[in-house]
């Protein structure tokens, strides 16, 4: 099986994207590099399907903008000739409760399980924990219980092996070294990974996750599960101005998975299941 990932694309004003006076999003790529991703898909890559991590747009607190940016981050994909999965981002969230994301993609609700060959792949969403509308800064985000019950009642529901899709990171990740959270790791991560990593422990079905949001490439493993980053699509990784251009595929059997990120920030990860 062969599917593809695209995440943190950021789509917004090209004037944003700043930390530290650092344009660390090269805003001014992110349209170019999105029909890119469309035409290698369509053209070279094939992938059975493809999964949007979320952070779909570069929020500005402001409704009707921020509505504009993600029909736009829409529009670019519609060319797309495979079956697109969405999931929502923090930055997706400022204004536009996931409710109305739901809404505007025609889902029943933001967090949902799709069954493709022998895998049933599981979508989280999540919450928000502080008032990140009036301070930009406060991310901090975790699974609710009602969610987390659900996710139990999937797990329990399938015999299939489960690949779990989620924005924020569920594996303890040291980010000494990372642009966006170095002195912030608490909102680098899901609040409580912990609880939902030993659900997925104790379920015995999962056998990877896949997340974005840090802006960076790792790959960490708890307990025989293979946790699995991606960097965002328009990331300055080296402060030179060029955008990773990060495109990634999954290569998917019953005895590994390889996750192949592609462009300016390259990474090949290979875990082979117990």
């Amino acid at each position: 099986m062969k599917f593809a990932i695209l995440n943190d694309a950021h789509i917004g004003p090209i004037t944003s994207g700043y930390k530290f006076g650092v344009q660390r999003k090269v805003m001014g790529e992110g349209e170019k590099l999105l029909k890119e991703f469309v035409r290698k898909m369509n053209e070279e890559d094939h992938p059975e399907f493809v999964v949007n991590l979320g952070d779909s747009i570069e929020d500005v607190n402001d409704k009707e903008k921020d509505i504009i940016s993600y029909k736009r981050f829409l529009s670019l994909l519609s060319p797309l000739k495979y079956p697109l999965y969405h999931l929502i981002g923090n930055h997706d969230v400022r204004t536009l409760p996931q409710e109305e994301i739901a809404k505007i993609l025609g889902y029943e609700k933001m967090f949902y399980s799709f069954d493709h060959g022998e895998y049933r792949f599981i979508a989280l969403s999540f919450e928000m924990t502080e008032d990140h509308t009036h301070d930009l800064a406060a991310i901090s985000a975790q699974i609710p219980e009602k969610q987390i019950e659900w996710l139990k009642d999937n797990l329990s529901k399938t015999n299939k092996p489960c690949i779990i899709f989620v924005h924020y990171g569920l594996a303890d990740d040291d980010m000494k070294g990372n642009f966006w959270f170095e002195k912030d790791p608490f909102h680098a991560m899901m609040g409580n990974r912990k609880e939902i990593r030993k659900i997925l422990e104790e379920s015995g079905r999962v056998k990877a996750v896949i997340s974005a949001h840090q802006h960076w490439n790792r790959m960490h493993v708890h307990k025989s599960i293979p946790y699995f980053t991606i960097t965002s699509m328009i990331e300055n990784t080296h402060n030179d101005g060029i955008a990773s251009g990060a495109n990634t595929i999954v290569e998917l059997d019953t005895e590994k998975i390889i996750v192949n990120v592609r462009g300016n920030d390259p990474v090949n990860y290979e875990y082979k299941f117990a």
